[in-house]
């Protein structure tokens, strides 16, 4: 496909002013458009190297609104971006709606990297196509615009470019490459190259291939495309994909585990002291193997309100070096987070290798709260199981530990806690509105809490299920669990 691109098609200076002077115009135009309907676009600029990529950044900046663009570029990962999972560093940089984000380098050239330097085989740039496809799918079901451009230029060509070789009106911008070694890696480069944009091109987020040797042709033709796309989006303002679950038909849970749980759990006092001394002497050092191996835990914690999710995190953190975690509480998202995919603002908190993320609510609350109250939509909601899986799964091919921890308890002992809490003064604060009008909607909550179970726990993140009518057996479960997880983890190696 790419080794036998045309690439003779050029344009004159005198054709090139003439329509640079008319596509500035309407280049600007659309991305008002695009601003004014709040949708983000990302603009992923890749290619050979030589090929100009560079100049073409420079031209979209300077054609287009500056104020509306950020521009990143994706080199070497830092020691930042290297202590966390792979698509920690894009997250960070995915542009806010109705703003454009453009990606000089991306997630695609990890895996074209590799593959040149170690050789990895067809079936693992077959399975991190498919993996940036459902990530692409996920983003385009938000409603951001991706625009994928690959610039190509022959192997004489790229030669003289990167060996400054060019003449003085051709020669572009080059930061730092070998001339000989992008020579000898110049067909190899370009079957890697072909068989991600085969495995990632899609309706949603198509490639756009474009012949790069002649800098007026490469310029404009770059352009049109991010026109087209802009012009697109203003003509259809809902994202393709709306309705379509990426999971395919949702499916509502035949399951009932919450009465699989036995509510009858106790422990007493004694045997709770002296269990909590043993799993948290545990977990004490468990915490410092982890930090030692730089290994990280990424532990959610749900559960019907008052049903103790403070008490047993604190349980946990009390065990552990301050500095090794970090406990994260989560409410209505703010205007900033809105501007963003629901998932971004947890992405964002996770921390870096040997240190634990701990979330007292989380992205869960998409298909709890946001189902219930209906601030997302059935398509939204059904579609998010599917991808906090991806989320999930992504944190664990890092090597994180997840563990999520649902604590049930029965109505009638939520109605004890919420009575209680109105008549202790100190404990005032923890009873609200809320919490007695989300009592009213028990039911719904259980069905969604049960649909939640079916669709999201997988081999590498599965629920625990946690009896928390009695406290003091819910801290020791969730301790013993945590300890467990952390033990499987490290015996795995």
């Amino acid at each position: 496909m790419l080794d036998s691109l045309p690439t003779i098609n050029s344009l004159s200076n005198e054709e090139f002013k003439l329509q640079a002077q008319k596509i500035r115009q309407q280049l600007l135009l659309a991305q008002r458009t695009a601003c004014q309907l709040n949708r983000a676009v990302i603009i992923i600029v890749a290619g050979l190297d030589g090929a100009g990529k560079g100049s073409v950044v420079h031209r979209l900046n300077e054609w287009m609104d500056a104020r509306h663009i950020d521009t990143h570029a994706f080199i070497e990962a830092s020691d930042e971006e290297q202590s966390r999972p792979f698509y920690w560093r894009f997250w960070r940089r995915l542009p806010d709606k109705g703003t454009i984000g453009i990606f000089f380098g991306s997630w695609y050239t990890q895996p074209r990297e590799a593959a040149l330097k170690f050789g990895i085989g067809k079936h693992a740039l077959v399975k991190n196509g498919k993996a940036i496809e459902r990530f692409e799918r996920m983003l385009s079901d938000d409603g951001t615009v991706i625009i994928k451009l690959w610039f190509h230029i022959s192997s004489e060509v790229q030669y003289r470019q990167l060996a400054r070789k060019a003449t003085k009106n051709q020669q572009n911008l080059v930061v730092s490459a070998n001339a000989k070694r992008a020579k000898a890696d110049y067909k190899k480069t370009l079957i890697i190259a072909e068989k991600i944009i085969l495995e990632t091109d899609s309706d949603h987020s198509p490639w756009h291939i474009i012949q790069a040797e002649d800098k007026n042709y490469r310029d404009i033709t770059a352009a049109k495309y991010v026109l087209d796309a802009l012009k697109n989006l203003a003509d259809n303002t809902a994202p393709k994909n709306k309705g379509i679950p990426a999971a395919g038909p949702y499916q509502q849970s035949p399951s009932t585990a919450l009465a699989t749980i036995n509510l009858e759990h106790a422990l007493s006092k004694k045997d709770y002291k002296r269990r909590l001394k043993k799993y948290q002497n545990r977990l004490q050092n468990l915490s410092w193997e982890f930090y030692d191996q730089k290994r990280s835990v990424v532990a959610v914690f749900e559960g019907w309100d008052a049903a103790g999710k403070g008490s047993s995190i604190r349980r946990i953190t009390t065990a552990i070096d301050p500095r090794l975690y970090k406990l994260l509480q989560f409410a209505a998202p703010t205007d900033e987070e809105c501007r963003q995919h629901y998932l971004w603002r947890f992405w964002r908190k996770l921390e870096r290798d040997g240190c634990s993320t701990f979330f007292d609510r989380s992205w869960y609350g998409r298909v709890l709260v946001e189902r219930i109250e209906q601030y997302a939509t059935p398509e939204q909601w059904q579609r998010s199981f599917e991808e906090i899986n991806q989320f999930e799964q992504q944190i664990t091919d890092h090597g994180t530990t997840v563990l999520k921890f649902w604590l049930h308890i029965s109505p009638e002992e939520q109605l004890r806690r919420f009575e209680l809490r109105q008549q202790q003064p100190h404990k005032q604060y923890k009873i609200t509105d809320d919490d007695w009008r989300n009592r009213e909607k028990w039911q719904a909550y259980e069905h969604a809490v049960e649909d939640m179970f079916y669709h999201t726990s997988t081999n590498a993140a599965p629920w625990t299920l946690v009896s928390a009518n009695d406290k003091r057996f819910a801290r020791i479960q969730v301790l013993k669990t945590y300890c467990k997880a952390m033990e499987d983890s490290l015996n795995k190696g």
